[in-house]
């Protein structure tokens, strides 16, 4: 059913590397949502929820997302959507392709290819002459032929609409162990007062905030990207009157880690949300970490006005405007050394053993840290005579560039991780081989760079050998293969060129990973 894994897969890749988030965690508290089922309900097999919207009177659109968790619905589906409740005040429009059929205030979708985990995606206009406090729920019903049934919810509520706009680009300059400010600003160019605002940052692992706030939590997960090394939300009760602007507390910084690799550019972005669109996508994300420093605050550029005296739930009428751009440029030359491990397995023929591939890196710097070494790819190459049974998840057949991660059967697989590995690090990778043939059989483990001309220290162990059943000495096997001696750094530019351009688009984000990272 799903036909475009590798190119989502990959192109993670990209969306990491512009370090783009998408919504925040832990935030102002939503207004209380009427009765009815809860966001997420659990059915034979698979889970679905779908996130709250909040719309402006006379606003723009709204998307809401029925998505999977954990593991996809691998089986037909049809999706019933029923959203009487919100008719009155706001408009539901189905996917282009293919066609739902609408039968009064009932849509059903038919099964169809997109990229997973999203099942169904609405666009939800305001009607004319909705009105601020008004609220219903979109109802959804997944039936599945083999999986059973799910059903979830989402709010959709009408609230008073403000116009904030972050401050401009940031460019950063600084080398490993630097403390760097950041000035960050946010202004209102709206009609109503802005009561308060949350801040998201997602950025890079050399963009590490020098301190964290009582107001702030932190983590690494959520949102576009699975892993980002520093991703944290703070929030904040200031009144933002029309045509104000304020300004982060000068103290707030970057220390650049010490073994970030130079030189490089280090990406991230600074996001502004009002409270209530941040609660409405808040659990996309695990900000689990609660900051134990002072508090960050906001400070005005001028005069502050009176603010409003509405309560009702804000959100944003033009959000495209509420990103600010932050880029630091690591000076200094500091690269790491990664050694693809070699492995020696002994097993008789017919018998099934787990195999650990991988990579260590023996420093100084840290690797997959973002930037010109924002990624490291393990390309393993399946010995002759062996059959891997079982694969992570993470890890592609190489050679079916249309097919789901963990396929086993395959000759070669493409891994990848998001995880920053520090000097002594290692990324363990869990196989399962079956042995079907008796000898000396040979694999190998190559690492492949990107997505610029990445430099690894020592080349020539960044392809290591894969022995079944070594003879003495573990010089090559009957197989007809080689001893492996150095790694093949020609290849690797064009191999990691063709990854990156075919996964523009996509990522990794939604699958559930099987690495096992070593400090």
């Amino acid at each position: 059913m799903r036909k475009h894994a590798t190119r989502r897969w990959l192109a993670g890749l990209g969306v990491v590397g512009a370090c783009v988030a998408a919504a925040p965690a832990p935030a102002p508290a939503a207004p209380a949502s009427p009765a009815g089922p809860p966001a997420g309900v659990t059915a034979a097999g698979f889970t679905t929820s779908a996130g709250d919207v909040t719309l402006a009177p006379a606003g723009p659109d709204r998307t809401v997302v029925l998505r999977t968790s954990g593991e996809r619905v691998r089986d037909g589906y049809v999706v019933t959507v029923d959203y009487g409740a919100i008719d009155a005040f706001a408009e539901v429009r189905g996917p282009a392709a293919p066609a739902c059929t609408r039968a009064g205030t009932v849509l059903t979708c038919p099964a169809y290819e997109e990229d997973a985990p999203d099942l169904l995606t609405l666009s939800v206009r305001p009607r004319e002459g909705a009105r601020v406090g008004q609220e219903g729920r979109i109802r959804f019903t997944v039936t599945t032929t083999a999986s059973g049934t799910s059903s979830t919810a989402s709010t959709v509520r009408v609230g008073e609409g403000v116009d904030l706009v972050a401050g401009p680009a940031v460019a950063l300059t600084g080398g490993p162990g630097a403390t760097v400010p950041v000035g960050l600003s946010v202004g209102n160019r709206g009609q109503e007062t802005a009561r308060g605002v949350v801040l998201l940052v997602s950025a890079a692992y050399g963009l590490t905030p020098s301190k964290r706030y009582q107001n702030c939590r932190y983590g690494s997960r959520g949102g576009l990207v699975h892993h980002t090394p520093n991703l944290f939300v703070c929030t904040f009760d200031d009144e933002i009157a029309p045509g104000r602007t304020f300004r982060v507390d000068s103290g707030f910084g970057i220390t650049v880690p010490g073994d970030v690799s130079a030189p490089n550019v280090q990406p991230g972005t600074a996001t502004w949300f009002t409270p209530q669109d941040w609660a409405d996508v808040q659990s996309r994300y695990t900000l689990d970490q609660q900051g134990t420093g002072g508090v960050l605050r906001l400070e005005p550029t001028g005069a502050r006005l009176p603010g409003g005296t509405s309560r009702a739930a804000q959100t944003d009428v033009e959000p495209a405007d509420n990103e600010t751009a932050v880029e630091l440029t690591v000076t200094g030359n500091q690269r790491a050394d990664l050694a693809a491990d070699e492995v020696r397995i002994t097993a008789r023929v017919g018998e099934t053993v787990p195999v650990t591939i991988g990579y260590t890196n023996r420093g100084p710097a840290s690797s997959s840290n973002g930037g010109r070494d924002f990624y490291t790819i393990v390309k393993m190459t399946v010995p002759k005579g062996v059959t891997a049974v079982k694969a992570p998840k993470n890890c592609l057949d190489a050679d079916i560039q249309d097919e789901e991660g963990g396929r086993p059967g395959a000759r070669a697989y493409l891994c990848y991780q998001y995880d920053v590995i520090h000097k002594g690090g290692k990324v363990a990778l869990p196989f399962s081989f079956r042995i079907d043939r008796a000898g000396t059989l040979t694999g190998t483990t190559e690492l492949l760079y990107g997505p610029q001309n990445t430099e690894d220290l020592d080349p020539r162990n960044d392809t290591a050998r894969i022995l079944v059943n070594p003879a003495s000495g573990g010089q090559g096997g009957d197989d007809g293969s080689l001893p492996i001696t150095g790694s093949r750094t020609g290849p690797v530019a064009a191999v990691g060129g063709l990854l990156l351009v075919a996964g523009v688009g996509s990522y990794l984000a939604a699958r559930r990973r099987r690495s096992r990272f070593v400090a």
